[in-house]
């Protein structure tokens, strides 16, 4: 089975594009289209309908795309396995995070797996919890780090750190005039800024209200946005209240930005590293686990 012609393939479907696809391998449209009739030849099926404006797969293209990717995973965490055993460790770390340990947990464990293994490139892309879970079990990342994890058997989380959120508001605002604690329901009086549907920090605020016997659909909310920076820069602005991690707050509230409600209880906030069942005996996969793992057993 040549595998070029699998990578080919697997990336005119990804790309959507004939075109795209054989400038990012450096080659001529019709040899790339020429690498698929190869293939096709070679299975005896056809797997791309010819004629339609876009890529469309036969039954058999798509069950050919969906193995040909398991095969080119494996075929690189072979490379990547022997290259080990020579004492080298190269490649590319692929990692996706939410945005809170996108930006608060990440950049130190990467410094530190920078310094062990300085040939081995770590690609980082932030996106939310949902976002990060599912471009892992389609492997497009090797590991996530978010604020949720999945329930898929074909996936391990471990939790790596702990935080809580807390509730932000404009300098000034009423709740910060008056204890809270004693009124949980007044919460709903008060316009709210949220973190998208899909976020981990949206989860956990959910999961703490109620507690509290308050549902999402109770608030007032007047906007829903994409990053924790953006929420407390409406908060700041005056647009509304918002729980966000204390990672990211903090340094808005030491600048008085904002102002932070005291509420009881407190809402916790948990980080997990997830990664596909196996994929830690690749080398790059299992040494960046087995680094987080250390930092997190030190902190104890």
């Amino acid at each position: 089975m040549n595998l070029k012609k699998i990578e080919a393939f697997l990336l005119i479907v990804e790309k959507n594009s004939f075109s795209i696809a054989a400038e990012s391998l450096g080659l001529t449209q019709p040899a790339v289209s020429n690498q698929v009739k190869s293939l096709e030849h070679d299975l005896g099926v056809k797997l791309i309908e010819r004629g339609s404006s876009s890529i469309q797969l036969t039954p058999a293209g798509n069950f050919v795309y969906q193995q040909g990717k398991q095969l080119l995973e494996m075929a690189n965490d072979m490379q990547e396995g022997v290259k080990s055993f020579q004492g080298v460790l190269t490649g590319s770390l692929r990692i996706g995070a939410s945005t809170i340990p996108g930006t608060y947990l990440l950049p130190k464990w990467i410094g530190q797996f920078y310094h062990l293994f300085p040939k081995v490139e770590v690609i980082n892309e932030i996106a939310d919890s949902k976002q990060n879970l599912e471009w892992l079990m389609d492997r497009h990342i090797h590991i996530a780090v978010t604020g949720d994890k999945s329930d898929s058997p074909e996936m391990i989380s471990e939790l790596v750190a702990t935080d809580s959120l807390v509730l932000i508001a404009p300098k000034g605002h009423p709740l910060t005039l008056s204890p809270l604690n004693q009124n949980q329901g007044s919460l709903v009086q008060y316009p709210f800024v949220l973190r998208e549907i899909g976020s981990g920090t949206r989860k956990s605020m959910e999961a703490g209200l109620n507690l509290l016997g308050i549902q999402v659909k109770d608030l007032q909310v007047v906007a829903q946005l994409g990053s924790t920076e953006a929420i407390i820069a409406a908060v700041e602005a005056g647009l509304g209240i918002s729980f966000v991690s204390s990672f990211a707050a903090r340094p808005a509230m030491e600048a008085g930005r904002v102002q932070q409600i005291p509420i009881e209880p407190t809402f916790q906030q948990r980080y997990y590293l997830s990664y596909l069942k196996g994929k830690q005996e690749n080398p790059l996969i299992g040494r960046f686990i087995e680094l987080v793992g250390r930092e997190c057993v030190e902190k104890k």
